[in-house]
């Protein structure tokens, strides 16, 4: 018969296993982060609020509506810029903290190589070439302050923690409950080796400031072909080469208010770096009903994507009164955690329309759809890991609903002048009844361009507004930071033509 002693260090091992499997995993959370795009494009696109299905000519139309780029009449060559001004206010427990970054970066660059066909032939041309487009930003900073919190960080690691013996903690959760236990933020309570408290108790007020820092883009190089049939229908397909780049540290602080407590204040942080690759195909035609009116419809893939993740995590405290040693501070760093896996992202399918009216000007709408609830994680097929992320995938289903844009743009044409605005709004991702629910998003865009025989410049202005929800820790012990996330951007594109 296997003795107490020798069955609690099995069931141990099993669970150092399974925690060394699932700590590293990404969320239901990071899985959206990965699927969502925007930002991206050229000043023109922008300019039109990125309603560039039908309108085509444009480096953009690769990413919404490959068809488009069928539209060119000659070669060309573009780069465009960006100043972006990312700004967040959050609210949290009756007070708001503002916060702004400001960051320049390439975010297109495009190479049209148009090719007519011989004469006679009913294809009229062909369009093919490269594009790289910096799809979506990572650069965003919240700083959150709640001056008066009656709840604690250390209730989550309580929970999490209780039922473990305090001699298997720091294996079983080395990332999280471990590095906790190991600087005296939680302890077991007396007479007990498997059940927890913390040194400051849930329900105290504190003193609380979480700031989330991330960096990176997700970047997306298309190579691209397209044809013109009679000037009537256009057809493309391309393949894309997404890169994933990311980067996000989090610190959450604790001050206890209770001059009473020996436990002064905590720091508990968080650092996740995400690179990895992946591609997609995206199809599309358009048709010319009339002189003046055309429609089209694509169909982008899910994009297929292997990912690597590099995770850490700190907890130090500080005491009001030393130890027999004479510290006040006491500090724990998890071991370097890295883990591999895969991830599909939503396909996604757009319907544009255009009026043309005359070679005066232009409206145009797009539609697009997705559905977050097919996100899927899997493991990499370089791994021998069992773990099957069901439950992160049954979170995607539940949290994520199927998402509906809509962008309309309008250009105007003076002698050699363009001026253009724009309208988007993409509906929030998260379900209607779940917690971290926010406001969709919102876009005003305008610009201007000018273009002579071999020269295009232009610039345009966006300005695009959400309101999101998250919660810092465990829902059941802390509101929601509610937060209005808005993103000020100046594009500068110049393009050459032969």
């Amino acid at each position: 018969m296997i003795n107490s002693d020798l069955a609690l260090r099995l069931i141990a091992a099993i669970a150092i296993q399974a925690v060394a499997i699932s700590v590293h995993a990404q969320n239901e959370e990071d899985a959206l982060r990965l699927s969502s795009f925007g930002g991206g494009g050229t000043a023109r696109s922008n300019g039109l609020a990125n309603a560039i299905g039908s309108v085509g000519a444009d480096p953009m139309s690769v990413m919404i509506n490959p068809a488009g780029m069928a539209l060119y009449r000659a070669s060309a060559l573009s780069f465009t810029s960006v100043l972006e001004i990312n700004k967040v206010d959050a609210r949290y427990y009756g007070t708001t903290t503002p916060y702004s970054q400001e960051r320049f970066a390439v975010n297109n660059l495009a190479l049209v190589l148009h090719t007519p066909a011989k004469e006679g032939s009913e294809w009229m041309s062909a369009t093919w070439g490269v594009t790289y487009d910096r799809q979506t930003s990572q650069h965003w900073t919240t700083d959150v302050v709640g001056t008066r919190v009656p709840s604690t960080i250390l209730e989550h690691f309580v929970r999490e923690a209780d039922g473990t013996p305090y001699a298997n903690i720091v294996d079983v959760f080395p990332f999280t409950a471990g590095p906790v236990w190991d600087a005296y933020g939680i302890d077991t309570i007396p007479d007990s080796t498997s059940t927890y408290q913390g040194f400051i108790p849930f329900g105290s007020d504190t003193r609380q400031r979480h700031t989330i820092e991330s960096h990176g883009a997700t970047t997306r190089t298309t190579f691209f072909y397209s044809g013109n049939y009679k000037d009537r229908l256009y057809v493309g397909a391309s393949v894309g080469v997404v890169g994933q780049r990311f980067r996000r540290v989090t610190n959450h602080t604790e001050y206890s208010l209770d001059a009473l407590l020996d436990l002064q204040g905590l720091t508990y942080k968080e650092d996740l770096t995400t690179n990895g690759n992946g591609f997609d195909v995206n199809v599309g035609v358009i048709g010319r009903v009339t002189d003046r009116i055309r429609v089209g419809a694509a169909f982008q893939s899910p994009q297929w994507l292997l990912l690597n993740d590099a995770y850490f995590t700190e907890f130090s405290t500080t005491f009001r009164t030393p130890d027999n040693l004479g510290n006040f501070s006491y500090a724990s760093t998890s071991p370097d955690g890295t883990f591999s896996y895969r991830l599909r992202t939503p396909w996604r399918g757009t319907i544009s329309a255009t009026y043309l009216a005359g070679k005066n000007g232009l409206f145009s709408v797009d539609y697009d759809y997705a559905d977050f609830r097919t996100m899927r994680y899997r493991t990499a097929n370089n791994t021998e890991d069992l773990y099957d992320f069901s439950t992160e995938n049954d979170l995607i289903k539940k949290r994520f609903r199927s998402r509906s844009g809509l962008r309309i743009g309008t250009e105007w044409r003076m002698g050699n002048w363009y001026f253009r605005g724009g309208w988007g709004y993409a509906q929030d991702p998260f379900s209607k009844n779940d917690a971290a629910k926010g406001q969709a998003l919102r876009n005003y865009c305008g610009g201007l361009g000018y273009r002579g025989e071999h020269l295009t410049v232009d610039l345009a202005f966006t300005a695009g507004i959400q309101g999101t929800r998250f919660f810092q820790y465990d829902p059941e012990l802390v509101n929601a930071t509610e937060t209005d996330r808005k993103s000020y951007s100046t594009f500068l594109t110049i393009g050459l033509r032969p």
